[in-house]
């Protein structure tokens, strides 16, 4: 993946600390729960934490190294499908919010620089953060 011509790559943040982690604000109450539970949790265990309002812009940036992760329960491919392979090509990792492996119908979604992406997992998993809330 390239940026005004130049090679891009994710950042080298090998801990939760060091990380500047991004989420969305969805929508749907089902998924607002769990994403405010990972905030929660996370917020003294990362350096922080921010929303862009933008899956594409979100998951650019951390092609870009700007951000080590980003995260969201409930996602459509047309809002995550070209930036996961922004990360992808820009050496990250993307999976499900339980470590599966991502593809085109995966909803809830965990995109990192690779380094840190079982710290992010460990804390969203102990939270419930794998998806939508039941109704």
């Amino acid at each position: 993946a390239f940026l005004n011509e130049k090679k891009i790559s994710v950042n080298d943040a090998s801990n939760l600390q060091e990380s500047v982690i991004l989420t969305g604000s969805p929508p749907n109450p089902r998924s607002i729960a769990p994403t405010l539970r990972s905030i929660n949790e996370l917020m003294p265990k990362a350096r922080t934490i921010r929303m862009l309002g933008s899956a594409a812009i979100m998951l650019a940036a951390v092609a870009a190294g700007r951000s080590a992760a980003y995260f969201e329960p409930d996602l459509n491919a047309w809002d995550s499908a070209a930036g996961v392979l922004l990360v992808q090509e820009a050496g990250g990792k993307v999976t499900d919010l339980e470590g599966n492996p991502w593809k085109l119908t995966t909803r809830a979604l965990c995109a990192t620089n690779g380094k840190m992406h079982s710290d992010l997992l460990d804390v969203t998993m102990a939270v419930k953060c794998t998806g939508m809330d039941p109704p």
